[in-house]
């Protein structure tokens, strides 16, 4: 074999080495192009980077329209019915919110002779409970530990956790 037919042979796969790295780069360059924009489109959709608009629904307002027309029952009297249905119960902390598409209130009611934590969820349109769930021993509230979890009333295990009662005092 001459040497010119192996440099010709040479420079013919470096060509073709090189061709493919170009090839790659420039794939590689279009698909970070192409994900960019597609990262900037759903920021255009969910709202993100547009001036500030004013409609004429705003569902803050619908929202709060609709909770002032449908709950029946203050959260006082809602209270007052979850620790009733607690033996020697005490109502630890509540709130409004939503429960497998309802609008209710959710208490965590003790126990104080057995220490003993309930998550009871009472209808806001009338007032019925909808659910008490199996204790949960108080013994392990606090920060850190046990069912009850870091903070507040931290990540409820058990029966609580699907209801919605998560980090924090609720979630």
């Amino acid at each position: 074999m001459s040497t010119k037919n192996l440099l010709s042979k040479k420079v013919v796969i470096v060509a073709i080495i090189a061709a493919g790295a170009v090839a790659a780069i420039l794939a590689a360059s279009s698909v970070v192009q192409a994900t960019a924009q597609q990262e900037q489109q759903k920021m255009i959709w969910a709202g993100e980077g547009v001036p500030e608009i004013n409609g004429s629904v705003s569902v803050a307002n619908e929202t709060m329209d609709f909770i002032r027309e449908n709950v029946g029952v203050s959260f006082v009297a809602a209270a007052e019915t979850a620790q009733g249905h607690v033996t020697d119960g005490a109502v630890l902390g509540g709130h409004l919110g939503v429960v497998q598409g309802y609008l209710v209130y959710k208490f965590l009611v003790a126990n104080t002779a057995n220490q003993t934590g309930y998550l009871v969820i009472v209808d806001a349109g009338n007032g019925d409970v909808l659910y008490t769930s199996e204790g949960q021993q108080l013994g392990s509230f606090g920060p850190m530990s046990g069912h009850w979890g870091g903070h507040g009333y931290g990540e409820w295990g058990g029966p609580w956790k699907g209801h919605g009662l998560g980090w924090g005092i609720w979630h």
